[in-house]
């Protein structure tokens, strides 16, 4: 069985997941978006339970677009563009 691994991009309007084999090259990419709030001038809020939806919708459509077995997935990487206090 062919193996796979999961690269995650927390950007600022979406999240993006690609599945990739075991030399680097892409099999697919999904990706899914969230809101940003605006509660002043010069503030940008964002809930972090919409990311974690993201992820889930995200790597399950990857999953499902692609048709690979999640048991076939030897590793994720996550990174984002985001402050936190």
């Amino acid at each position: 069985m062919a193996s796979y691994v999961i690269g995650i991009d927390g950007g600022t309007e979406s999240l993006r997941a690609g599945l990739f084999d075991l030399s680097g090259n892409p099999i697919g990419f999904a990706s899914s978006t969230y809101s940003t709030s605006y509660p002043q001038p010069g503030w940008a809020e964002q809930n972090p339970e919409d990311w974690w939806k993201a992820v889930g919708k995200s790597v399950r459509s990857l999953i499902s677009d692609t048709r690979i077995s999640s048991s076939s997935i030897v590793g994720i990487g996550l990174d984002t563009t985001c402050t936190l206090p």
